[in-house]
């Protein structure tokens, strides 16, 4: 086993709960919530979620060239699958019994917390790959893709109104479709 395979184990196990408490939320809100239009939206920022957990997941396989693993370098890349749990438990609690009205209402009422982890995604993505390859290139298309998360994340944050929140839930998951076509497609 090398050391990539060894780390690499908590890494899935991470990811793998924030998947499974993404789609186990979905489906309590199946089997308990009574009409879940009113929450459209958050089921856009759940599709993103679980893309965004595929693709940490995805990308993480290109990290495997790293020869020599240090316990700082082991800890950046654990913070963006830790970062995303965290988001997923945001938005689908564990003891969610609502229907589509109270879900949005008790969104909005935690969308802060929320949206400071969604503006730190850029920056511990930039720290991880400055820790395990020692430089962040700045004028590349992912650069300037990833850096979208904080936008989204600033008018969330200060905004309580459902057409902002909605707005960033759609124009998220559209970056988060348009990022992954565009640069994670194939792995190299």
């Amino acid at each position: 086993m090398t050391e990539f395979e060894y780390i690499s184990v908590l890494l899935s196990i991470i990811i793998g709960l924030a998947v499974t408490q993404l789609l186990s939320g979905i489906a309590r809100l199946v089997r308990d919530g009574r009409s879940l239009a009113p929450a459209w939206w958050i089921m856009a920022i759940i599709a993103t979620l679980l893309l965004g957990s595929l693709q940490v997941w995805w990308i993480s396989f290109e990290w495997r060239r790293i020869e020599s693993w240090t316990y700082f370098s082991y800890a950046t890349f654990m913070v963006l699958p830790a970062l995303l749990y965290l988001l997923s438990y945001l938005v689908l609690p564990a003891d969610l019994h609502l229907d589509g009205k109270t879900l949005v209402r008790e969104f909005i009422a935690r969308r802060r917390p929320f949206y400071v982890l969604l503006g730190m995604i850029p920056f511990a993505s930039y720290f991880q790959q400055w820790m395990l390859v020692g430089k962040v290139p700045l004028n590349d298309p992912d650069t300037l893709l990833r850096m979208a998360w904080f936008v989204f994340a600033v008018p969330g944050f200060l905004s309580p109104r459902i057409a902002v929140q909605a707005f960033v839930a759609c124009a998220a998951l559209v970056h988060m479709l348009v990022y992954i076509s565009l640069l994670f497609v194939r792995l190299h």
